[in-house]
């Protein structure tokens, strides 16, 4: 029996620009693909209504309804459709409002044949895990060990993405074999022991995507016998000891109060308004005075996360520190492997002289 052709619909203002890609893409397929094109939305939702699709794939920048509105407005009326965002503009800010409109991949227009063909098989790959038939509903008590139970037998390959209030982590599966995971500062077994360990939260099954790095080896069988081992035991990390805490603390203030001396042309003096201290899975060690504490623990782990990705792409050490401030304020925030810290200071004037 012949193999299904995909159903691919490219959404883009520039009609030039959609005939190269079709065209392009036509080529890469070797007829597996089905393309259709629509130069707004409009026509899109037209052929949307006519055809089953298997993916969707829109720019962002399109004049009456752009990108982003009609993400929201697919995840309304068509949420079963992978959707994937491919533009010029790969900015970080339309990037996280369209994975958070419901894309599941945010891609850069390439410039040349090699990043292309790295598109199709990013789009293909997307496409491919998109299910012909099966039951669909919500499954109540479920424990992550049985979904990647599931998806391991299955020999599926996948990304398990699992959250809680305070944090974020990562289960990537291959071909039925756990490869990696991470959570908070922590990468490989110990991050996957972790994330087993939580005793509650939610989870989604993304497409599959190749990891920076391949932390785990061992069978999956193991692994979960393992975790469940750990977790009978109820192991827990040591607490960051509280010497360590505040030595963290008053080397943050002694920076600041060193920088503001530095830089101020005036008498202003640097007065703390608030400190908080995170282990790397986001637990609170140290806090003072934060009246935004759940945004400032999700500050800190998405500062974290590019840490480690700047720390992978440029050889040039680890990042340790980011530092922000105006004429009235100033912020910083420490990164290391087992805490975070941030630390956000005032600037006052002398209390004046009582003659």
């Amino acid at each position: 029996m012949p193999q299904k052709r995909k159903k691919v619909l490219f959404v883009d203002d520039d009609l030039s620009f959609l005939e190269v890609l079709k065209n392009l893409m036509a080529h890469y397929a070797e007829g597996q693909w089905e393309i259709f094109t629509a130069p707004d939305t409009g026509q899109a939702l037209g052929i949307l209504q006519e055809n089953h699709l298997d993916l969707l794939v829109v720019d962002v920048h399109m004049p009456v309804v752009d990108g982003l509105q009609f993400l929201s407005l697919l995840q309304r009326k068509y949420p079963n459709i992978l959707k994937v965002v491919l533009t010029g503009d790969a900015s970080e800010h339309y990037r996280a409002a369209c994975l958070s409109s419901g894309a599941e991949l945010f891609l850069e227009k390439p410039a040349t044949a090699e990043g292309w063909h790295s598109v199709y098989m990013a789009l293909n790959g997307l496409a491919s895990l998109h299910p012909e038939e099966g039951f669909h509903g919500v499954l109540r008590r479920v424990g992550l060990q049985d979904v990647l139970q599931m998806e391991c037998l299955a020999r599926h390959s996948l990304t398990l993405e699992v959250s809680t209030n305070s944090i974020q982590g990562t289960i990537v599966v291959e071909e039925g074999r756990i490869i990696h995971a991470e959570a908070g500062g922590r990468a490989g077994e110990t991050a996957f022991n972790y994330l087993m360990s939580l005793k509650g939260g939610e989870f989604s099954l993304k497409p599959f995507v190749e990891p920076a790095a391949r932390t785990i080896t061992g069978s999956w069988e193991f692994l979960l016998m393992e975790a469940a081992r750990q977790r009978d035991e109820g192991r827990e990390d040591p607490p960051l000891p509280q010497a360590d805490t505040k030595a963290e603390v008053e080397k943050a203030v002694a920076e600041i109060e060193i920088g503001a001396a530095a830089e101020s042309a005036d008498s202003l003096k640097p007065k703390i308004e608030e400190v908080l201290i995170c282990s790397a899975q986001g637990d609170v060690l140290y806090e003072w005075q934060c009246p935004q504490r759940e945004a400032r623990i999700s500050f800190l782990e998405f500062l974290s996360q590019k840490a480690r990705h700047l720390a992978q792409g440029l050889p040039l050490g680890d990042f340790e520190r980011l530092e922000v401030h105006d004429a009235r304020s100033r912020l910083i925030t420490r990164i290391h492997a087992h805490r975070a810290m941030l630390v956000r200071t005032s600037k006052v004037g002398p209390t004046p002289e009582v003659g």
